[in-house]
């Protein structure tokens, strides 16, 4: 027995922590613990005793009556027995036994397993109890051993596992392995050694009495709050204090002090404040980058990697002093936050280095978020160089323009313009492209158009000062700086526009068949496709042919001159306007380059 109580304190031993964690439980919730059970088992027995082991097998049945207390921890009250045989004197004995225990269970599933709610469970299980072995006359009477070991008592220790899987609610199945311990006396062969017997039974329980509330009730997870909200409580704070009325304040004084608008702003404000102290150095934190520029509105994007971008008003002729991120500084910068946890800038000064000059972003009001979706950014790059070239055809203009009236060619009653722009287009697979249009054109005071531009009747552009003067400009343009758009292999498209006033023409305006025969040329007109035909049998006979003709004059001087356009696959387009108008105003030509994919 002293061999046996120090089984029982190991056993204590090891399921002491297992009893501590079912009292405080498993994360589950779902099972309604605690809940009773009736359970029959039918199965086999095996005797340890000499012999041949298959000739020792018995058959076994169990009864159970148990309360699942938890989770985790169950006891029951277990009957077992049947048959028992013992190899005896040559000869195969069967006697009657009967186990009586308290079994203490322990559910691993649930141990181990934050959920509690399984189909499949198993059990461990350790208990204590009495044998009781009968029917052994024949055998004590065959070998004349003492009529004592006729009715037998003893103890009975059980170690086991079960494997249990539930088919509905009410009821489960189950596999049990035991090994139960009991006196030398219980198969009459006396060995000064405990005896075993090990079992294996099949059951079938029935579930009942289930608690209506859980064992265990899993407390709400506390969600930690977003920066959001950890902003707009400490705005509630705040507004909390200010709200208290003041000592000595009246009550006319503290309602004027408190008035909607005054709250709404001061909201506003600490709102500001606590998100500026919450991001702390936010822009320090990122990766700062130039973003892309809007000629037009004349708007520079920057970019944080951690929050969302913002524009500077930057003139375009200081767009070139923006190099690199590394060379701005931000000052004095207010942020927000947004109920999606992502800080903003709201307000901030950026000093460029390479130019010293202070860059003021202010979003306070929070107005210019659209800013950055509308069309017409480019990229930074692109953008300098577009603002590079038309500073630069400006200057071109500027001194053909003054050379022209140098050698009396020109007066200052004739003005040229020239214009650059980046488009935004697709080419044929669907990648997106940047052209590159170059625009010329011109105008002469009503009053001295007779003699600066085109006569009634004429429509060689060399008979014009003004086209001579800007087709010169063209020249000048693509043989310096604007060569580099002149590239063997790429698209262009060239606009030429001839216009003419509404005097009607009487009779013919001999044509000398300088530029060929013209035949059934599609032009536009107004809009619309047409085909006008010019031949020199047949001459001038309408202002459209003679827009036409200003027009192509124009062509053959701009294929004759610049050089290199006859590489590159040119696309000629012919626009005809007639005005309704009398006048030498109204007798213009006009040229537009568009370079496709030209960055």
């Amino acid at each position: 027995m002293k061999k046996n109580g120090k089984t029982l304190l190991g056993l204590a031993m090891l399921l002491s922590p297992v009893l501590a964690h079912a009292q405080s439980d498993s994360k589950g919730n779902k099972h309604f613990y605690p809940y009773n059970y009736v359970q029959i088992q039918g199965g086999a027995s095996l005797q340890t005793s000499p012999g041949n082991r298959s000739d020792l097998i018995s058959p076994a049945f169990g009864l159970s009556i148990g309360r699942n207390f938890s989770s985790v921890v169950g006891a029951r009250l277990n009957f077992q027995g049947l048959d028992a045989k013992v190899y005896f004197g040559g000869n195969y004995e069967t006697f009657k036994y009967l186990n009586t225990d308290i079994d203490l269970l322990i559910n691993l599933c649930n141990l181990f397993s934050k959920n509690n709610n399984h189909k499949m469970n198993v059990y461990v299980l350790g208990g204590i109890g009495l044998n009781y072995s009968w029917d052994k006359d024949g055998i004590t009477s065959a070998y004349h051993y003492n009529s004592s070991y006729d009715d037998l008592i003893s103890h009975n220790f059980r170690v086991g596992a079960i494997a249990e899987y539930k088919i509905a609610k009410p009821f489960s199945v189950s596999l049990e392995v035991a090994l139960d311990n009991v006196s030398d006396k219980f198969n009459i062969r006396t060995n000064n050694e405990d005896d075993w017997m090990g079992t294996l039974k099949l059951g079938l329980a029935y579930n009942f009495g289930y608690s209506k509330k859980p064992d265990y009730v899993e407390p709400e997870e506390t969600k930690p709050m977003s920066l959001y909200d950890q902003m707009q409580a400490g705005v509630r704070n705040r507004i909390s204090t200010w709200m208290k009325r003041l000592k000595g304040e009246s009550k006319e004084d503290y309602l004027l002090r408190t008035g909607d608008d005054k709250l709404a702003s001061l909201r506003l404000q600490y709102e500001k404040e606590i998100s500026t102290d919450m991001a702390g150095n936010k822009i320090g934190e990122s990766m700062v980058s130039l973003g892309k520029y809007h000629s037009g509105k004349e708007l520079l994007s920057v970019d944080f990697s951690t929050m969302p971008s913002i524009v500077l008003n930057v003139p375009r002729n200081e767009v070139g002093a923006f190099k690199s991120a590394d060379d701005m500084t931000f000052k004095n910068t207010v942020y927000g936050l947004n109920k999606d946890d992502r800080f903003e800038v709201l307000y901030t000064e950026v000093l460029n280095g390479n130019n010293s000059k202070t860059y003021v972003y202010n979003n306070l009001e929070r107005k210019n978020a659209n800013l950055l979706t509308s069309d017409g950014y480019l990229p930074l790059d692109v953008a300098r160089q577009s603002i590079a070239n038309d500073v630069k055809l400006q200057q071109i203009t500027t001194n053909a323009v003054q050379e022209a009236k140098d050698q009396n060619i020109l007066t200052d009653n004739t003005v040229i313009s020239v214009s650059t722009a980046v488009v935004p287009d697709k080419d044929a697979t669907g990648k997106d492209i940047l052209d590159y249009k170059v625009s010329y054109k011109y105008s002469v005071k009503d009053d001295f158009s007779v003699s600066d531009d085109f006569a009634p009747g004429k429509y060689d552009a060399s008979e014009s000062k003004a086209s001579v003067a800007m087709l010169n400009i063209i020249k000048k343009a693509f043989e310096s700086d604007f060569a580099q758009y002149i590239k063997e292999g790429k698209a262009c498209r060239i606009s030429f526009t001839g216009t003419a006033d509404g005097m009607p023409i009487n009779g013919v305006i001999k044509y000398n068949g300088k530029y060929g025969d013209i035949k059934n040329r599609q032009v536009n007109v107004g809009g619309n496709k047409k085909s006008i035909s010019v031949t020199k049998q047949g001459g001038i006979t309408d202002n459209e042919q003679l827009s036409l003709v200003r027009a192509t004059s124009v062509r053959e001087y701009i294929y004759t001159n610049v050089k290199g356009l006859s590489n590159m696959k040119t696309t000629d387009e012919y626009n005809i306007e007639v005005s309704p108008q009398v006048g030498s105003q109204h007798r213009r030509v006009m040229v537009d380059f568009l370079f496709y994919d030209a960055f």
